[in-house]
């Protein structure tokens, strides 16, 4: 053996260059891009993260309610999610230690709340984002001096409830108004 292979080696026993990871955790440098986390408060569902995601890692499923999940199994990490999402609900955090034994715990759910057709009852869109939308629309409507109530109550309609003759006269009056 050399002599400077051998001097390394004990230089390496003395004080190894090794993060001592398994007994320490090791804390990641800033900006590293860990587990996605949703801030089920902010989330208003519209499915932004989902069409941006280019490993398929978070799905949208519609049923009494709008599910979204994220499977961390899938997840590139690439922060895509985080950069979409209008309401920032979604934010890359330092969490790198993602190993688990089951695979439910390997996800993560946000459950959104669908809104009711005031006519026929049926559950068609997501609440949080028709009232965001409607926030953001505020200013125009008091610039038009529109009743924020009225387009509300007409909005609020399902598609096959819209289509009714009645329903259809009342928004196209409203929209020939509106322009």
């Amino acid at each position: 053996m050399n002599k400077q292979t051998i001097t390394e080696s004990i230089r390496g026993f003395i004080s190894p260059k090794t993060l001592p990871y398994p007994r320490q955790p090791s804390v990641p440098p800033d900006g590293f891009r860990g587990k996605p986390e949703f801030d089920a408060q902010k989330c208003v569902g519209c499915g932004a993260c989902v069409q941006t995601c280019p490993m398929g890692a978070i799905n949208v499923t519609d049923g009494l309610e709008r599910s979204i999940r994220v499977w961390y199994g899938k997840c590139s990490f690439c922060g895509r999610c985080q950069d979409v999402c209008p309401e920032e609900a979604i934010r890359l955090t330092s969490a790198y230690e993602l190993a688990v034994f089951d695979k439910d715990r390997a996800t993560a759910d946000v459950k959104i709340e669908f809104e009711s057709c005031p006519s026929c009852g049926k559950k068609f869109f997501p609440a949080p984002q028709l009232k965001r939308s409607f926030e953001r629309m505020e200013p125009i409507l008091e610039k038009r001096n529109i009743s924020y109530h009225e387009l509300r109550s007409l909005d609020r309609i399902c598609r096959s409830c819209r289509e009714r003759p009645e329903e259809f006269s009342k928004r196209k009056l409203f929209l020939l108004n509106f322009g």
